[in-house]
């Protein structure tokens, strides 16, 4: 049996509705729509920090330094807008 501890949280009346109102079109209870919003969220949070770690590995690899950066993007987007 999975160990539970419950916790009290405030949060406006709107995002209190907009959770009764997903927890009934899908017939679960608000703790199992909270529960499963927490997952994706830090599941999202875990894939950013990889997404992160991949950018400063990639940058690193290519020897670009953030002072870099703006420039870059500066570039790219001119290049993009040219339709290069």
């Amino acid at each position: 049996m999975m160990k539970t501890r419950t916790l009290n949280i405030s949060l406006p009346e709107r995002l209190v509705e907009a959770l009764d109102h997903r927890a009934q079109a899908e017939a679960r209870s608000r703790s199992e729509v909270i529960r499963a919003a927490a997952l994706s969220y830090l599941q999202w949070w875990e894939e950013w920090r990889k997404l992160q770690a991949y950018g400063r590995r990639q940058a690193k690899r290519l020897g670009i330094r953030p002072q870099g950066l703006d420039r870059l993007i500066a570039q790219a987007r001119t290049e993009r807008s040219a339709g290069r």
